[in-house]
């Protein structure tokens, strides 16, 4: 006679504990809110977002080359303030662009054509199944951080173990700070259109989709930005 599997004993969870947990995990969380095409770090720091276009560096002359890397060069000695580039690389999502064609395809009244556009639909999922297709995104983090003592290196050790605590922002600071920020990211955009690329900065719904696909890596069903050519945004 078989034996009874033991019983698991059943583990109720408290709401308020759970929820306690929760509070807990986005005390850590660096960034206080988001507003005004600016991320609010809890310690009143800001930071502003370029996003940046690529380029086909590869395919350029030597001479072109040694050209763009002077010039960045001299762009980073130029500058006295903090930044960050950043290159997010997550697999390309080409489902919207299979349906459309296989809208086209349907809609298709020429045989010959019909059965081409099946073909190529058929070797592009083919080569999705296949290989992993990246695509890559890059963006120049802009930071500005008001003065304030500088901290020990005790207290700097202790900040990494303990939540980090809000120091909210009077309007007036706020739109002063945001100035001094926006002049530093006008900066750095001229200064990378002078190498042909093109530069715009994420606005509040796009900083927040962002920092979503940041901290959620895993998740298959990403906030989309768009490509750069695509962003028209006034700050």
């Amino acid at each position: 006679m078989a034996k009874e599997a033991p019983k698991v004993p059943e583990v109720k969870t408290n709401p308020t504990q759970a929820k306690a947990q929760k509070a807990s995990t986005l005390d850590f969380l660096e960034i206080a809110e988001i507003r005004d095409s600016v991320a609010i770090l809890k310690e009143s720091e800001m930071r502003a977002v370029v996003a940046v276009s690529s380029a086909n560096f590869a395919l350029k002359s030597y001479e072109e080359q040694n050209k763009i890397i002077g010039a960045f060069q001299g762009i980073l000695n130029s500058i006295d303030f903090p930044i960050q580039i950043v290159l997010q690389s997550r697999k390309l999502d080409l489902n919207t662009y299979l349906e459309k064609l296989k809208n086209l395809e349907y809609q298709q009244k020429n045989d010959l054509l019909r059965v081409k556009m099946q073909e190529y639909v058929s070797y592009i999922e083919s080569l999705l199944n296949e290989y992993n297709i990246m695509n890559k995104d890059f963006y120049v983090v802009v930071g500005f951080e008001p003065i304030k003592i500088k901290d020990d290196i005790l207290t700097q050790i202790r900040k990494i173990f303990q939540p980090v605590k809000y120091i909210k922002m009077d309007r007036e600071e706020f739109l002063n700070n945001r100035k001094q920020l926006m002049s530093r990211v006008d900066n750095i955009a001229s200064k990378l259109s002078s190498l042909d690329l093109k530069t715009e900065v994420l606005n509040t719904e796009m900083l927040i989709a962002l920092y979503y696909n940041s901290y959620n890596v895993d998740v298959g069903n990403y906030i989309k930005l768009g490509a750069i050519s695509d962003l028209n945004i006034d700050y």
